[in-house]
């Protein structure tokens, strides 16, 4: 890390996605078109907000920030994942904190939001486990107003606590959107919100070309030759984002520890995210690193599921391999190519899906409080 943030001081506007951030708040503060062309600035405009103090700050000072805040982020709701988990030894954390660091070095050293998203959901997901319930809605909350997706995870949790997230959830992304007319005009902020609807609906990547950009379920279907409209991807998205809500209120009925499920949600969750949600490219996929290895250190403490051991390792190698084609290996990336991280996916979603209906249901009242806690 401190590499990086040498490299940002010295050279703070090379390779780095920064600079659509400071140039969001930038225009945030002049009180100016936030989307003057599609795909240069995607964020909401209470990213912009977000942003806007910083871009009141020198290159330098600010790009250091922003990856303090990220790493955070990122790097403490992985560390709280790790201090969750029953009896991991010490050597088995330390190997799961190496298994991160090749996949999440990329995305902090760019300054990408990623790492940011992907720590504020496993950060809900435990402040639900601890019954933190307004914690953990703004959490989602503030991802969903970065990325729109990660919506889907704040959804996931409301199946799995009806009673308690859902206003909670409603609340915080009210609460929020008042909030960024605040900070603004709100002629000015109700426009912009306007124009970022606009901007989403004209994003032309996922149709750019016969496999579009995006390195998804899409791309598979295209490879595969099978004939996908906009909207049959759009009733695909949906009914595979049912199919993990019943799977995950099925494994709560069954009477799945809360830690387990809560894993199988994280997991799950962020595999859809990065198979069926509208945005995803290469650098998404450090979203997948954390889930991966805590499956690793998981399954790795379960002598019954370390035959899922060999689906994470084939997961991580695809994973590997794509990273080193897009750094090192231009002139060979091709549709076929770009298939390594979905088809990475697939296979740890496939094994998540397995170990978690693998255990036999519990039986009597165990079940029943146990069901009964884990959809409350």
């Amino acid at each position: 890390m401190a590499v990086i943030l040498v490299h940002v001081w010295l050279k703070p506007n090379s390779n780095t996605l920064y600079k659509v951030f400071r140039n969001g708040g930038a225009r945030w503060l002049a009180s100016e078109n936030l989307y003057p062309k599609v795909d240069e600035y995607i964020y909401s405009p209470f990213a912009a907000a977000f942003f806007a103090p910083l871009a009141l700050l020198p290159d330098r000072v600010a790009g250091v920030l922003w990856r303090v805040m990220s790493l955070a982020a990122y790097a403490g709701a992985f560390a709280a994942w790790l201090g969750n988990a029953r009896a991991v030894p010490e050597e088995r954390a330390a190997l799961a904190w190496i298994l991160l660091l090749p996949l999440s070095v990329g995305d902090i050293f760019n300054g990408q939001a990623n790492p940011l998203v992907i720590g504020l959901l496993m950060l809900a997901v435990l402040a639900c486990r601890r019954e933190r319930w307004m914690i953990a809605a703004l959490c989602v909350a503030v991802a969903a107003y970065f990325k729109v997706y990660p919506l889907a995870m704040g959804l996931l949790l409301a199946v799995i606590h009806p009673r308690k997230f859902p206003w909670r959830l409603a609340l915080a992304l009210a609460a929020i959107f008042v909030l960024s007319l605040v900070l603004q005009r709100p002629a000015y902020v109700l426009d912009q919100y306007a124009n970022w609807v606009r901007s989403l609906r004209q994003d032309p990547r996922r149709t750019l070309n016969y496999f579009g950009t995006y390195r998804d379920f899409w791309l598979l279907l295209r490879v595969l030759r099978v004939p996908v409209s906009l909207q049959g991807w759009a009733v695909l998205q949906a009914a595979s984002g049912a199919a993990v809500a019943v799977y995950l209120y099925l494994a709560g009925r069954r009477g799945a520890a809360a830690d387990k499920l809560d894993f199988l949600l994280l997991a799950l969750g962020t595999c859809w995210m990065l198979l069926f949600g509208p945005a995803t490219e290469s650098s998404t996929y450090v979203m997948l690193a954390p889930p991966l290895a805590l499956a690793w250190v998981r399954w790795r403490g379960e002598p019954r599921a370390r035959e899922y051991l060999k689906w994470a390792a084939a997961c991580y190698a695809l994973l590997i391999a794509s990273q080193m084609l897009s750094s090192w290996g231009h002139q060979h990336q091709n549709a076929y190519t770009h298939l390594a991280q979905p088809v990475g996916t697939m296979l740890l979603a496939a094994s998540v899906t397995a170990y978690g209906w693998k255990e036999k249901p519990r039986s009597g009242t165990e079940a029943e409080l146990a069901g009964n806690a884990a959809v409350d």
